[in-house]
């Protein structure tokens, strides 16, 4: 009951994030629309942190300069390769300054909007209960919330499905790196730049262009396979590489540490096993 009491509440503050970003628009004339765009994302964004901190979640600790770690290493040179592909891709261009610079906001502020509310609020709340399910759960909702793209004419279940699941192993990247980097603000930057064709691309595609739409069932349904491979496997990995490992060393050789520490008062050693002097 209390499982189900959770999925109907993230439910609930998710398809309020939806309604954050449909009706939060710039009261004064904005007949590009780029500034209520920038608006609601940024809204949304600033309405979840303030959620964050209300509930006091454990994902507060997220909110600082991303650590230095072998994991943390890795999780962002493997995200830099990736932007760097992305960034460059031929269907890419530089626009004109006064496309460029507003772009680039838009950009940010997607990426703080959409990382407060799945990696800040949602990973937050099922942390408390169980890290794996976190990461998987708020991929997911992630992922389902894409849905909102797929209204009225719009609508196409193989096109759909694939925006999800690929939205699902990019959520699980992203939470991913938080992870490695103990900070929400290099997911919140990869997320932004990893959306560089937004704003960048040659000929913006429309929904309806791509693919799959109408596909046939098997074809539809390994539609995701792809994604799967080019970002859920990375994503493994750098979960895999940011787990803290134990370093081996011969039993010897741990008696005459934990004798050393002992005689210079760094563990207790009234317990029986010895903790650091000062360790809760």
């Amino acid at each position: 009951m209390k499982r189900l009491q959770i999925g109907f509440s993230l439910a609930g503050f998710s398809f309020f994030a939806i309604l954050l970003l449909r009706y939060v628009r710039v009261p004064f004339m904005d007949p590009s629309g780029s500034a209520s765009n920038i608006a609601a994302f940024v809204v949304m964004g600033l309405v979840f942190l303030f959620f964050i901190k209300r509930f006091n979640l454990p994902t507060l600790e997220y909110f600082g300069l991303p650590r230095i770690s072998p994991g943390s290493i890795f999780a962002m040179a493997l995200s830099a390769a990736i932007l760097i592909s992305v960034i460059s891709n031929e269907d890419n261009v530089m626009k004109p300054w006064k496309v460029a610079v507003p772009g680039i906001i838009f950009l940010l502020s997607i990426g703080f909007g959409e990382e407060i509310v799945a990696r800040g609020f949602i990973y937050g709340v099922l942390k408390r209960r169980s890290h794996k399910a976190a990461i998987f759960v708020s991929s997911l909702f992630f992922g389902l919330m894409h849905l909102n793209l797929y209204t009225g004419s719009d609508w196409d279940p193989w096109l759909a499905y694939w925006h999800v699941m690929s939205a699902f192993c990019f959520g699980f990247l992203m939470c991913a790196i938080m992870i490695a980097t103990r900070s929400i603000w290099v997911p919140v930057l990869v997320h932004a730049l990893m959306d560089w064709s937004v704003v960048f691309d040659k000929t913006p595609p429309k929904l309806a262009d791509n693919p799959p739409t109408s596909y046939p069932f098997w074809e539809g349904l390994t539609s995701p396979f792809s994604d799967f491979l080019m970002i859920l496997f990375p994503a493994l990995l750098i979960l895999y590489f940011s787990k803290p490992r134990k370093i081996w060393a011969p039993r010897w050789f741990k008696g005459f540490a934990i004798r050393l520490a002992i005689k210079w008062k760094l563990v207790d050693e009234s317990s029986d096993k010895p903790a650091l002097v000062g360790q809760n």
